[in-house]
């Protein structure tokens, strides 16, 4: 994405969109998203910049995260970037229709920009060999200088 500033090995072309969210003082934020179907189970890139004067919670990312799916969080670990920190976080949740899920993520704070990946997929098809599909797709992110 040369405007996301980042590279990512994904399967197939991805679907590019955006949305607004709010910043925590309820400022709207644009977010991109580039999201790809993997069989049965959904890739998906965003990121959003913030203001300069903000100082990016990696704690209340990941409770926003887990809030937004009404998940469960099921495991979790620091993590870096190039220096720059991050976090990775596995949470279990269920759509409305009632199927359940499980949501890897793993999220940076590039200043002033936060990337968020996730890897989601049914949670009857957890397994070792989807964890170390999504460790692959996750450990392909790089983040371009400019």
């Amino acid at each position: 994405s040369p405007e996301g500033r980042y590279t990512v090995l994904v399967p197939k072309q991805p679907t590019v969109s955006s949305q607004q969210i709010s910043a925590p003082d309820g400022t709207p934020i644009p977010q991109y998203m580039a999201m790809v179907a993997d069989g049965d189970g959904m890739l998906m890139i965003a990121y959003f910049d913030y203001a300069s004067d903000v100082v990016f919670s990696l704690d209340k990312g990941r409770d926003g995260m887990i809030q937004s799916i009404n998940g469960t969080l099921l495991d979790e670990h620091s993590m870096s970037l190039g220096g720059a920190p991050g976090r990775q976080i596995k949470v279990a949740a269920r759509t409305e229709q009632g199927v359940e899920f499980i949501d890897r993520a793993r999220f940076y704070d590039v200043k002033p920009r936060v990337y968020v990946l996730q890897c989601i997929i049914p949670k009857s098809m957890d397994s070792p060999a989807i964890a170390e599909r999504c460790d692959q797709f996750f450990d392909s992110f790089r983040v371009r200088t400019q």
